[in-house]
């Protein structure tokens, strides 16, 4: 059974966010897993431009103090989206991680694009199961001697919620992966729904979206490659998520990504979750909605399944906020499924078959 360590968001004149956070960080026993001079990622999601609910800078400076206590080398990093938002390539991602106030003057450690100018730098490792046999993992993070997974809990469109196994998934795979690992949604338009704003269109990765004859979108299924981003980025629902055959197969890659992760950073990665601002869709996103529920904690834990259950564990038990998407929501569905309707669950199991972590967890309060 796995350990998970949770602290709450309470603070006050005698603890701080930073003092909680070093507080886990040493419960953890990080020195076992970073040593004198190794090279740290510390892996994060620094926001879409125009999201704020994305873990502030002054979170991951207090994991960047942590790392530089042990005499090791702190960087701060993450990889090019595959949508064309302003993350797409390696200069647009800087200039966005400075304007949401990611430098290495505000963080204390280099910000460093882990899969390079155009999101291809990455090497590839093994991997087993039904889908592949190697994956691809951005270089900068592959490189790294340890690693340091900081998420923003938050809900999530294809994965009903994202977290530390999201992170170092969709996180740390370059443009091409992401593909892969998307392949089996071919979105279509609900034409009756769509107001021809255009925005699928912009954030198309695949030029596969334009108008047609009465100025409602058209997806061109043989330019699709299935990335789900015209979903997420039509907020009147115009755009569902249609599945080739159902969820489960994002879910199986996924977890056949994980498990080859944690193979590639054995003994030398560590997770910390952030369940607050705990927003109905991802960080990806150039908006954030209203949290669905309330600040909960931080959680800590060297095993990507039980954190992630965990924290999922902690929100469904939460008391929906007023006002938010999942406001008097049906009784009979817990937090998660009452604000996307996918099989959340088999993510959990399918990768804990794999032996990339344990669904079985002890929760720990400090």
């Amino acid at each position: 059974m796995a350990k998970v360590y949770f602290i709450d968001m309470h603070m006050s004149s005698r603890e701080n966010i930073s003092s909680k956070i070093k507080k886990l960080f040493y419960k953890l026993e990080i020195n076992s897993i970073i040593n004198e001079k190794d090279f740290v990622a510390i892996k994060t999601h620094f926001g879409e431009y125009g999201n704020i609910a994305y873990l502030p800078p002054a979170i991951i400076r207090a994991f960047v103090d942590c790392v530089k206590d042990l005499k090791a080398n702190p960087f701060i990093t993450d990889a090019n989206t595959l949508y064309r938002g302003s993350r797409s390539n390696a200069i647009d991602h800087l200039k966005n991680a400075e304007m949401n106030g990611f430098s290495i003057f505000s963080c204390g450690a280099p910000v460093i694009i882990a899969d390079g100018l155009r999101g291809n730098d990455f090497k590839e490792i093994p991997a087993s199961g039904k889908w592949y046999s190697s994956v691809k993992v951005a270089s900068a993070i592959h490189d790294a001697d340890a690693m340091i997974v900081v998420s923003h809990v938050k809900g999530h469109e294809l994965y009903g919620f994202g977290g530390a196994i999201k992170n170092i998934t969709m996180g740390c795979a370059p443009p091409s992966m992401k593909q892969s690992l998307h392949s089996d949604l071919k979105p279509k338009v609900k034409q009756a729904l769509c107001t021809s704003c255009g925005a699928c269109i912009k954030r198309c990765p695949a030029f596969a979206i334009s108008f047609d004859d009465n100025k409602k979108a058209f997806i061109d299924s043989n330019k699709c490659f299935g990335c789900g981003e015209c979903t997420v980025i039509c907020i009147y629902n115009a755009i569902p998520v249609v599945w080739k055959t159902d969820a489960t197969a994002l879910f199986e890659r996924t977890g056949e990504y994980v498990n080859a992760f944690m193979q590639l950073k054995k003994n030398k990665i560590a997770f910390f979750n952030f369940i607050m601002n705990v927003s109905p869709e991802c960080d990806c996103c150039y908006w954030n909605d209203t949290p669905i529920v309330p600040n909960i904690g931080i959680l800590a834990s060297t095993d990507p399944i039980a954190i992630d259950r965990a924290s999922v564990d902690l929100i469904n038990k939460a008391m929906p906020l007023p006002g938010s998407r999942i406001a008097g929501k049906d009784e009979s569905k817990d937090n998660i499924s009452a604000l996307y309707p996918v099989p959340w669950k088999y993510l959990f199991a399918y990768a804990a078959s794999l032996g990339a972590g344990d669904e079985e967890y002890e929760l720990i309060e400090i």
